[in-house]
């Protein structure tokens, strides 16, 4: 396999680990992901108080 020095065991795992390719990217999809279940949320208790306002 050629000459190349063997690498330490670290390094070789550094090749391996997960890296962030897009920062920020996780924390904006969590936002998003709230921002559309709070927006749902809101219809579904409008949408409610529609359907049973007239028992008032």
């Amino acid at each position: 396999m050629g000459n190349r020095p063997k690498m330490s065991p670290a390094d070789r795992a550094k090749q391996f680990m997960p890296f962030a390719a897009l920062k920020g990217y996780e924390e904006a999809l969590r936002e998003k992901e709230r921002e559309i279940e709070e927006k749902m949320k809101n219809e579904l208790v409008e949408e409610y108080h529609e359907d049973f306002s007239s028992f008032d």
